[in-house]
């Protein structure tokens, strides 16, 4: 394994794996270009090098995250290519990977996209109870996963998976940190943060513990005319973590980590653009909030022939929102349809891995999840209790069980010092109950219906790779990926819709390089890919206007992602990255009205992504001035599928950030959106009409993080 990348200039560099913009290295400080280290992943379910890992892999460490003022998924992942992240409610806004997606909201059915903590899938087994938006204060690394990871990551990952892994204590030294920033935003108000961070080795080398804190309020822009709010989409993000690390000896190691987040915003932010640029209007407000808590158990044990980690963890979900349905009943406006639920379940993994510079190289491990959903939504109108007996209209629980096992397995053989072939493989059998019932006078009396849905089959993948010499790698992958089938929980009197739907499946073909050139000051990376995506879970409407989910579609991805990094000098450094994406449904899809014909682009399938930075350091300067100049465009794409669909996209962002050091103090101003561009992230269809979620707009600010 390659542990250090040696650059020209005496520094030392790892780009990760097709990171774009200011987020491609991995730097314990970008003014010490001597230091720079590798970044460790367990993107193959064991730590290894970034660059040595033959697929499609970005990974950030938390200094890259800070170069440029990622706080969050809207700030990194739109820096990567092939993701497009469609910006929306605070703790649950989608990310779609190399365009495989039909929708850019939330559908009644399983993601296409894996979110993992520790490794541990946070994807709901039918209906999302959240997408958790972890702070990146002091993580250890971001990794994103473009293709299908079916076969180490299970269910949910068609397009590809994103990982967030947690800083693990020091069993050596204390450690603390503060950070604060406060900031301003055009059109809208102010927001502020405070973090903070304790590290304390309790036996030095034995046991350590580490506390993290963050609080943050993000500043609203969008007004509400209907209640009279102003800047009601702020967002709240409030939480923490505790990690305990314990190495009794030298072959074992013990990690236990406490995650608790809360995420919520007094108002969605789902602006009208028949009401100018930054207003909505609803007769009662739209409050979202999401909860995600982790309790997670690791043990790693050194066996000698290999290294056995097991993992057990309960993970938490919570979510309630209300948003005003008066259009589906005027005459008893205001009307508030409330949705709340949990989510709930344990993880457990266990698995080998054999010692990696060997000639034959394996890992095999079992999985296995339960989670238990509650969904309830219920329509309110006050007014109705003197028409109709009662304030509540609809009242509709939906109780859950998913259940997903699996054997899984990867080996790898070194033909030859330049050659090496990896085959692997996940059988996995998934199962899925509900219970819905239903009651009110609008759901014309009461009513319970009962889905069960089982699935299995084989994930196989398989990789040949070609490394002629350190600078150089060339690899050619096929992967498969596969998500949850389900019964559909809608009944139609006048309509026979079907009891379920069944898994859907694709198919990833990638061509990949890494390359690296003049005593490795120039990085050049590139990927081919090519996406069969068939019998596709899709959203339909009956007669009657319920929403069900069935397998009718097909679809083709094809497209190219490429970057480079050339240092210029030790103090300057410049970061491209592009994406080209073509992405369409390749099947006719609804029926009348909804028919949606082939071929159409796909929702958030954006033509074109490009990110480009330039860092410049005075490193023989007393302070070491730092500065960042980034840019992003996206080109546009509709919102949904449909015949007339919404869209978003098409907008370039140019950001600005300078910083500089006063002994354990680094200062950093910034200025974000500098152009006032009013970008939409994400278009949907309500029952008001056309809805966008909106970029930003500009936003200055100002960073203080002191460090012991």
């Amino acid at each position: 394994m390659r542990a250090v990348r040696r650059l020209g200039l005496g520094a030392m560099w790892l780009l990760a794996g097709a990171a774009p913009a200011a987020l491609a290295s991995a730097e314990p400080s970008p003014r010490d270009a001597t230091t720079v280290e590798d970044i460790i992943v367990t993107a193959t379910k064991r730590p290894e090098a970034v660059r040595d890992i033959p697929a499609s892999i970005t990974a950030f460490d938390e200094r890259a995250l800070q170069t440029v003022g990622a706080d969050d998924m809207s700030g990194y992942l739109t820096r990567v290519p092939g993701v497009v992240f469609n910006q929306a409610i605070p703790g649950n806004s989608s990310a779609i990977l190399r365009g495989v997606s039909t929708t850019t909201g939330i559908a009644q059915a399983q993601g296409t996209t894996g979110y993992f903590i520790n490794d541990v899938p946070m994807t709901d087994p039918f209906y999302s109870a959240g997408i958790p938006d972890i702070d990146t204060f002091d993580v250890d690394n971001v990794t994103v996963l473009r293709g299908p990871q079916g076969t180490l990551f299970g269910s949910a990952s068609l397009g590809g998976a994103i990982n967030y892994q947690t800083r693990k204590p020091n069993l050596t030294d204390y450690d603390a940190r503060v950070r604060a920033t406060y900031e301003t935003t055009a059109h809208g108000g102010d927001g502020y943060g405070g973090d903070a961070m304790v590290n304390v080795p309790l036996v030095t080398d034995k046991l350590a513990i580490r506390a993290v804190l963050v609080d943050r309020r993000d500043p609203g822009y969008v007004d509400n005319l209907g209640t009279g709010g102003r800047d009601t989409n702020r967002a709240q993000v409030s939480g923490g973590r505790l990690l305990v690390a314990f190495t009794p000896t030298a072959a074992t190691q013990v990690n236990y980590l406490y995650l608790q987040q809360t995420e919520s915003t007094p108002d969605a932010g789902a602006a009208d653009p028949s009401l100018g640029d930054y207003a909505k209007r609803t007769l009662v407000a739209e409050p979202f909030s999401y909860r995600t808590t982790i309790h997670n158990l690791r043990l790693d044990q050194e066996l000698g022939f290999a290294t056995l980690t097991a993992t057990a963890t309960h993970h938490a979900k919570s979510f309630s929102s209300v948003q005003d349905y008066s259009g589906l009943a005027p005459a008893f406006a205001p009307v508030s349809f409330l949705e709340g639920g949990t989510s709930k379940g344990d993880t457990f993994e266990a698995r080998l891995a054999s010692p990696t510079g060997q000639r034959f190289e394996y890992l095999v491990g079992l999985f296995y999840d339960s989670t238990d959903e509650l969904v309830r939504d219920t329509l309110v109108a006050p007014t109705a209790a003197a028409v109709v007996g009662s304030p509540t209209l609809i009242d509709a629980p939906v109780r859950i069980r998913g259940r997903e096992g699996a054997a899984f397995g990867e080996a790898t053989y070194h033909l030859t010092d330049t050659f090496k072939a990896t085959v692997g493989g996940r059988a996995f059998r998934t199962e899925l109950d509900t219970d819905t019932t239903q009651g009110g006078p609008l759901a014309g009396g009461f009513s319970e219906t009962f889905g069960h849905s089982r699935d299995s089959g084989f994930s196989p993948k398989a990789s040949l790779t070609w490394e002629p010499s350190a600078e150089q790698m060339v690899y050619a992958l096929v992967s498969k990926g596969f998500r949850f089938g389900g019964p559909n929980i809608a009944v139609d009197p006048t309509f026979k819709i079907p009891s379920q739907f069944g898994s859907d499946s694709l198919v990833n073909y990638e061509l990949g390089t890494r390359t690296a050139w003049l005593d490795r000051r120039v990085l050049l990376d590139g990927t081919l890919f090519y996406v069969d995506w068939s019998d596709i879970q899709v959203s339909q409407r009956s007669p009657s206007g319920f929403i069900y989910t069935a397998n009718a579609g097909k679809a083709r991805n094809v497209g190219a992602e490429a970057s480079a990094t050339w240092l210029v000098t030790q103090d300057l450094r410049l970061n491209s990255a592009a994406t080209y994406l073509d992405g369409e449904l390749r099947r006719d899809y609804g029926t009348g009205a909804s028919l949606v014909t082939a071929p159409t682009q796909l929702p958030g399938a954006s033509r074109w992504q490009v990110s480009n930075s330039l860092n410049y350091t005075l490193s023989s300067a007393p302070l070491q001035p730092m500065l960042v100049v980034s840019h992003r465009y996206i080109s546009g794409a509709p919102g949904e599928l449909s015949p007339s669909p919404p869209r978003q996209g098409d907008y370039n962002l140019f950001d600005l950030r300078l910083s500089t050091t006063i002994r354990k103090l680094e200062l950093s101003a910034f200025a974000e959106n500098v152009g006032d561009v009013r970008g939409v992230t994400a278009a949907s269809t309500s029952v008001h009409g056309p809805t966008q979620y909106l970029v930003r707009p500009r936003t200055l600010g100002i960073t203080l993080d002191y460090r012991l």
